[in-house]
């Protein structure tokens, strides 16, 4: 079985910008997670926060949506102070907006990425 999703990560200053691509399965999910703690890892930052920019094919089964929200968690037990997701369409927002009311994470739905960035910028300054 092959990996489905694809994740490009980028820093910019102390903002890990995680751009998703497709549809996931399970083996895209872990990998992506795997490179996730990899790259969060190699830059140590004391703070820092993520921004996740998800293009419209961005979905997957009950098992990748459960392990997208360990990745929420755990960004934000290794000193991540917020994570703003961009969504591409409303069944994204619903589901975020759902699972945000639902675990209570420091994570934001946006709907454009001007917007999540300005969000974080003036956290952080």
């Amino acid at each position: 079985m092959f990996a489905h999703g694809k994740v490009n990560y980028s820093w910019h200053g102390n903002i890990l910008q995680l751009d998703v691509f497709g549809p996931f399965n399970v083996i895209g999910i872990n990998s992506a997670f795997e490179e996730l703690k990899k790259k969060v890892s190699a830059n140590f930052f004391e703070k820092w926060y993520r921004i996740d920019v998800i293009d419209d094919e961005t979905l997957g089964c009950p098992e990748v949506m459960k392990t997208i929200g360990q990745t929420y968690v755990w960004s934000l037990e290794n000193n991540c102070q917020m994570i703003a997701i961009v969504c591409a369409n409303r069944v994204q927002l619903s589901l975020l907006n759902a699972f945000i009311e639902k675990s209570g994470l420091n994570v934001r739905a946006f709907t454009n990425q001007e917007d999540a960035l300005a969000t974080i910028n003036a956290l952080s300054g």
